[in-house]
Parts: C-alpha cells; structure tokens; sequence
C-alpha cells in the first residue's frame, strides 16, 4: 500500500514538472514554434507560384514545427510531440527531396505533403485522450525492471 501510494505521489509531482516545461503551455513559445511557421508555410502557399520555392518555404516550417516537437518531447515526455515530430521531420525532408528535384506526383505535391503531415500531426493528440498527456519515468521502469 506505501508503494502505491508514493508511485501515485512521485506521479502527481512527475505531472506538474512536466505541465510547466511544456512549451505547448506557454502562448509565446507555442507561436514561436508552432504557428509561426504554420502562417509562414501557409503564406508561401498563397503568395509563391515556384512549386521550388513553396517545397523549401513549406520544408523550413515543418523542420522547425519538428524540432519545437523533439524539444518538447525531450524537456516534458509529451506523448504527442513523440509521434508528431518525426512525422513533421520526415514530411520536411519529403519538401527538400521535392525541392531538389525528385519526381512529384501531382501540381500541388509539395501542398499535399504538408497537408498530410499536419494531420497526422493533429491526430497524434488522440493517443493523449487515451493514454494520458505525458510519459512518466516510473512507467519506464515498471516496464524494465532492473
């Protein structure tokens, strides 16, 4: 019973550290990373004709959105910036490989890339309804015990 008690205890702390680093939680650190560069790939979509030039314009937004998710990934364990950010960074490296020439499928090819990754960026919040937000230490080692 004091085990239990103290796992739900280190638990409850282990969520409150987690809730205040995470970037998601702060206004001005979820507009530096994330729509920032949403408004500025959407923006290129709009006013850019080059399909060249939206590839990188869209490629530099997704690498950024990846990588304020990897952050946060690494600074609070939130479940969903561990399945958004390597999505956000493979689509990002799909923008460069469009950009650098490789064969695309369809005029708006680099449009539907970024289309594609921000909803599974979007639906990689479902995990956190049923899961829980954040991944506890203790949860590690209850599942590798030493």
């Amino acid at each position: 019973m004091l085990q239990l008690r103290s796992r739900l205890l280190s638990r409850s702390v282990g969520q409150k550290e987690a809730n205040m680093s995470d970037l998601l939680n702060r206004p001005s650190s979820a507009f530096f990373w994330w729509c920032l560069p949403f408004a500025t790939g959407f923006a290129g979509q709009i006013f850019l004709s080059s399909p060249n030039a939206i590839a990188i314009i869209w490629a530099t937004a997704l690498a950024w959105m990846g990588a304020g998710c990897a952050l946060n990934a690494i600074r609070c364990r939130r479940l969903h910036c561990y399945i958004a950010a390597p999505v956000l960074l493979l689509a990002a490296f799909a923008e460069i490989s469009l950009a650098a020439g490789f064969p695309a499928v369809g005029p708006h090819a680099a449009n539907n890339i970024a289309g594609g990754a921000l909803i599974l960026a979007l639906v990689s919040y479902v995990p956190e309804l049923l899961r829980g937000r954040y991944l506890h230490a203790t949860e590690d080692s209850d599942r590798h015990p030493r």
